[in-house]
């Protein structure tokens, strides 16, 4: 049992989230460095009061521990067993939300987990308010246009797409700008931070190796102890570079939210379509995560185009999004990028693993406010404003099912735009795109 119990230690030890393997007594048995830094507690004040026999819940209370322990529920029922989006209050009086969990050991030990999601779920709050406010405006928006002819609802629907993609626009890049400057800040400062330290640490390595009287040397070494200078040295380098790591992810998504609301002002201009995809993909990652694989077939070398890259952003959001709700469970969506000659252009396949798309809904995919969804899950305009940005750029929308399940949206656009791409929506309807037999047809979309 104790090479396996090393074992075990060493996978925690190697793991990112915070763990601890507990008795039946729930004192802490091993605890591996994330659960350090997850108490907030040095090491050497953690170790003291882990030996002086304090409960896991006394150095570091969670929700659930004060009524039902998941560690001891794991352990009577004899299985693994997980918690999630629980409180929890650090050291130093910040809360955490943690998703928990925990299972059951050999002689009496249990391991429990805890992984830190408190910036996921700050972020869900705040997208949930978003959502909220969007699907009421979606609602009022109906509302309205449904005592309106069939002329007047198109051109309000015209309008309503300038003024969403303008108002998503400026809501988009006012987040961007408001997270770039304190991150900028935090930036182009850490390596200075950095250098500083190194410099005092310089120092301090120069004076030891000096010569000075024996009163003060031993006065520093009981100073250098009782704040434990080894470990402050190790782990102000790892601050530092965890500092480092977290301000070039936050500039990472910063940038992606910047280059999704990019309009370009309703001018043309030079856009890679593999990079617009790419920050699309990253922008709709939650909605992918731990369920929706994505596959990436490029050609290489593909041209860049000249289009409103805002609306052309917008098309492949619609479609990923479609795509990715039309999975039930897990599922994967395939994009495929070729080049064209006649005429020269680009031509995006996506295709996902969903129920594909039902023969009563085929004919009426671009229809404006058609939609299968709920009232106040859709407007019904996703697909018709998809289909007049891409007719507007001079390139072709179609859809199929496919064999097997799912469906596939294929986009064609040229090389260079018309000048009635700056709008992004063009009048008429365009006729509609071929599809496969009805037997093929399944499902739902809109």
């Amino acid at each position: 049992m104790s090479d396996a119990l090393e074992q075990v230690e060493q996978l925690l030890e190697a793991s990112i989230d915070a763990a601890v393997i507990l008795d039946e007594d729930r004192r802490i048995v091993f605890y591996n460095r994330a659960y350090e830094a997850m108490t907030g507690l040095r090491g050497r004040q953690l170790k003291r009061r882990i030996e002086a026999g304090a409960h896991c819940y006394e150095i570091f209370p969670i929700t659930i521990c004060e009524f039902n322990c998941l560690g001891c529920k794991a352990m009577e029922v004899d299985r693994p067993l997980r918690v999630d989006e629980i409180l929890a209050e650090r050291g130093d009086g910040e809360e955490l939300t943690l998703i928990v969990s925990a299972n059951r050991l050999n002689q009496g030990l249990i391991i429990e987990s805890y992984r830190d999601v408190t910036a996921d779920a700050r972020i869900q709050r705040r997208l949930k308010v978003l959502l909220e406010r969007e699907r009421r405006a979606k609602e009022h928006l109906e509302e309205e246009v449904s005592a309106r002819t069939k002329d007047l609802r198109q051109a309000q629907a015209q309008l309503v797409h300038q003024e969403k993609m303008s108002g998503l626009g400026r809501l988009v890049a006012g987040i961007a700008h408001e997270m770039n400057n304190p991150i900028n800040f935090v930036y182009g400062n850490v390596d200075f931070l950095g250098q500083y330290m190194e410099d005092l640490l310089a120092l301090v390595a120069m004076i030891d190796e000096s010569e000075l009287p024996p009163a003060l040397r031993s006065e520093m070494d009981a100073r250098k102890s009782d704040i434990e200078y080894d470990f402050l040295v190790e782990d102000s380098r790892k601050l530092i570079r965890s500092i480092r790591a977290g301000a070039e992810r936050t500039a990472s998504i910063v940038q992606d939210l910047k280059t999704f609301s990019r309009t370009g002002g309703g001018e043309l201009q030079e856009a890679d379509v593999v990079a617009g995809i790419e920050t699309t993909l990253n922008l709709i990652g939650p909605l992918l995560k731990n369920r929706v694989t994505v596959e990436r077939d490029f050609q290489p070398s593909l041209p860049r185009l000249v289009c409103n890259a805002g609306h052309i952003n917008q098309v492949f959001m619609n479609i990923l999004t479609n795509a990715a709700q039309a999975i039930e469970g897990n599922g994967t969506i395939c994009v495929r990028i070729r080049r064209t000659d006649e005429p020269e252009g680009i031509r995006v396949e996506i295709t996902d693993t969903g129920a594909g798309i039902g023969a009563e809904v085929m004919e009426k995919m671009t229809d404006p406010f058609f939609t299968t969804k709920d009232v106040g899950e859709g407007t019904g305009l996703g697909l018709w404003i998809t289909e007049n940005i891409v007719r507007a750029h001079g390139g072709k929308l179609a859809w199929r099912n496919e064999a097997g399940s799912g469906a596939t949206f294929t986009v064609e656009l040229p090389i260079r735009a018309p000048e009635t791409a700056r709008m992004g929506l063009a009048g008429g309807r365009a006729e509609p795109p071929a599809a496969v037999p009805s037997e093929a047809e399944r499902g739902d979309r809109a």
